[in-house]
């Protein structure tokens, strides 16, 4: 285990202690203009996903967005791999790479990977970057629906007949609907409007997929998220998993219910032929929507007991998290916007995740732009320093000390008896033995 002492940490972080208004961009991790100094490979580089912290690293419409400027997505990514490699972050996911309609949710053309977030060629530079500082790459898996490539129905690249659609899917009862009719069975999840909805049963399909799961290796991905997977049943996830070998694999149960969260983890540790398999992660959107009543609502008792996946002993398989390409307000006006329209909310929301078990993800719409003074990148990269150094985890364990509910009331926590955590705007003297090393407003931390 990495640890920095606590002179150090007192002195990494005394500047955080200022107002949130007068910070100034870190800009040898990238947070102002000037070019970040290159530190090399991270030191807390393990190739374990129980210590990793992560970051989505696009928001909605993020492709054609003034702020990347003329180059690429995948280009304006590769030119912040130094400063994310700076600040140890261990894997990013990437948008979907093959070629769809907009951000790519309604993919196309499954193996061609020229979209419009970039080139393949610009694809593979960005992977290998990433991977030279022993960064992962998480490919965004639609394994859910697709779109024809001329009528509603027409697959290309790979093709696929009709029995790979679903029979009640809207290529079949629509009566606008043009091309081949769909006819495989009825769909065994929730339908997708807009797109075809996929028959899982099908061998074409599942052959077709892990092919897929293949070729995303060759370009240089090792790890899978699975998008919208109440579309389909979790024995397939299962199924793909474990048709290759992976880094770290996720699924959006996009629930709120913990215990719905949980029930999805546990059944994706089967395949399609009842065989084992080692069972997904998830994102945490129970946790999510408990950090909004705490940080938000000032009811900070919701973050006791039964709150999250690793309140359950699920901490192995959380992905957690504060916003998304989809709840996040960026480009969109479809989302729930908890977070993005505070910035005090989402300093203490990060303080919450970087110091709490679960695998924490970081926006990169957050990183790079919600505080245009470089204030939030900087005291994220503290906190994932504080995490780091003090060898938190997926699998650490919290004592819930106190809550206080009400607009003086805080949440205050130990982490492995080693972190201190205050959450909230009201007062609290630690015990003694504890020595103080990040002070915002919102939050502190000390460490023993």
């Amino acid at each position: 285990m990495k640890r920095l002492s606590t002179i150090f940490l007192a002195g990494l972080f005394l500047t955080a202690c200022s107002s949130d208004s007068t910070e100034t961009p870190d800009t040898n991790n990238g947070g102002g203009n000037e070019p970040p100094i290159d530190q090399g490979t991270s030191s807390y580089a393990d190739n374990n996903p129980l210590n990793d912290v992560l970051l989505q690293g696009f928001w909605w419409d993020s492709f054609n967005d003034s702020k990347i400027g003329s180059q690429s997505f995948y280009q304006f990514l590769e030119s912040k791999v130094v400063t994310l490699s700076n600040a140890h972050i261990d894997g990013i996911w990437l948008p979907p790479v093959s070629e769809g309609e907009g951000m790519g949710y309604h993919p196309r053309r499954l193996f061609d990977f020229n979209s419009l977030h970039g080139s393949r060629t610009q694809l593979e530079s960005l992977l290998s970057t990433m991977k030279s500082r022993e960064m992962h790459g998480i490919a965004d898996l639609v394994f859910n629906h697709r779109v024809g490539t001329s009528t509603w129905t027409d697959f290309t690249e790979p093709a696929w007949s009709c029995e790979s659609i679903c029979v009640d899917d809207e290529g079949f009862t629509n009566p606008d609907a043009f091309g081949t009719k769909p006819c495989g069975p009825e769909d065994e999840g929730l339908g997708w409007g807009g797109a075809r909805d996929l028959n899982h049963q099908s061998e074409e399909v599942q052959n077709g997929l892990k092919d897929y799961l293949q070729r995303l290796k060759g370009l240089g991905f090792d790890s899978w998220r699975y998008d919208f997977v109440k579309g389909f049943p979790a024995k397939y996830v299962g199924e793909y998993n474990a048709s290759t070998s992976y880094y770290i694999t996720i699924g959006e149960f996009w629930d709120g219910n913990l215990q719905e969260i949980k029930k999805w983890i546990d059944a994706t540790a089967a395949t399609a032929t009842s065989a084992t398999t080692s069972a997904s992660k998830a994102f945490d959107f129970a946790l999510k929507y408990k950090l909004k009543e705490a940080l938000i609502d000032q009811n900070f008792d919701r973050l006791k007991e039964g709150h999250s996946l690793a309140s359950i002993g699920y901490g192995s398989k959380s992905i957690t998290f504060l916003d998304n390409h989809d709840t996040g307000c960026v480009n969109r006006g479809d989302c729930d916007n908890l977070y993005s329209s505070s910035l005090n909310h989402i300093k203490n929301g990060y303080a919450y995740l970087l110091t709490h078990p679960g695998i924490p993800m970081v926006w990169g719409y957050h990183y790079f732009f919600t505080d245009t003074s470089g204030g939030l990148q900087s005291e994220i990269n503290d906190l994932i320093a504080i995490r780091k150094a003090a060898g938190i985890t997926a699998e650490s364990t919290v004592e819930v000390i106190t809550t206080v509910n009400g607009s003086g009331g805080y949440y205050v926590a130990s982490i492995d008896n080693k972190l201190l955590v205050k959450i909230g705007p009201g007062s609290y003297s630690a015990p003694n033995g504890w020595n103080a090393i990040k002070s915002q407003p919102g939050y502190t931390i000390w460490e023993k």
